[in-house]
């Protein structure tokens, strides 16, 4: 039996680094929003829908299975990861209603599509959060394809792949902060930039390590079995 179900309740210091990355996230959305609204049109949905999908659900989505989201400390991992998917899909959701936006918004104005460092890393993100997600499912179903594959080999390059969709949708979010469209001021943008990558640290620590250990297990000396 899992040694999860004996886990006992978050401590203080875990508590606060839970509620800091939080803060981290939710800050600058509310931010974000802010300036949408305060000169609205079609085109405000764009930032709307990904400022939401990225900053608060996606990101919980990481946190919840990595086992740093303690508002849920006591659901075993299977539970946790029932989370992961429904917010990640939810998330994800969202971010496409957002692309889609865009693209109207585009066809709208006759602009070309893609023509920005942008919208060319807006479009990468979503085809690695495409593959990412496909093998979010393969990872959840590894029986589909044992014995020919390990199931270790499709954790990790899912985790891998999670991790890199996570650094790009932050990125994303972050660069269009430093498009045309922000009307915010110099230092608010700044602060979103801090804010949103200290808080991508925070949550990607625990899955990077989770990923380079099991990238040892793969890479590893063979272990013997008696």
């Amino acid at each position: 039996m899992s040694n999860e179900s004996n886990k006992g309740p978050p401590g203080a210091i875990t508590v606060g680094f839970s509620l800091l990355t939080h803060l981290l996230l939710v800050a600058p959305v509310i931010y974000i929003l802010v300036v949408a609204f305060e000169n609205y049109s079609f085109f405000s949905w764009h930032p709307i829908c990904m400022s939401v999908g990225v900053g608060l659900l996606v990101t919980e989505a990481v946190f919840s299975v990595s086992g740093e989201a303690y508002i849920a400390w006591k659901l075993p991992r299977r539970n946790r990861v029932t989370i992961h998917w429904i917010l990640h899909t939810i998330g994800l959701t969202v971010i496409g209603i957002g692309f889609i936006i865009i693209i109207v918004n585009k066809f709208k104005h006759d602009r070309p599509h893609f023509a920005t460092t942008h919208s060319q890393l807006g479009l990468s993100t979503i085809i690695m959060t495409v593959m990412t997600a496909a093998f979010g499912i393969l990872a959840n179903n590894t029986v589909w394809v044992y014995p020919r594959v390990r199931p270790v080999l499709i954790k990790v390059a899912h985790a891998c792949g999670g991790i890199s969709m996570t650094i790009l949708l932050l990125a994303t979010l972050i660069n269009g902060t430093y498009s045309h469209w922000w009307s915010g001021t110099d230092t608010g943008r700044d602060l979103i930039f801090a804010s949103l990558f200290f808080a991508g640290v925070l949550i990607l620590l625990k899955p990077i390590l989770g990923a380079v250990s099991r990238c040892r297990v793969i890479f590893g000396p063979p272990s013997s079995d008696t």
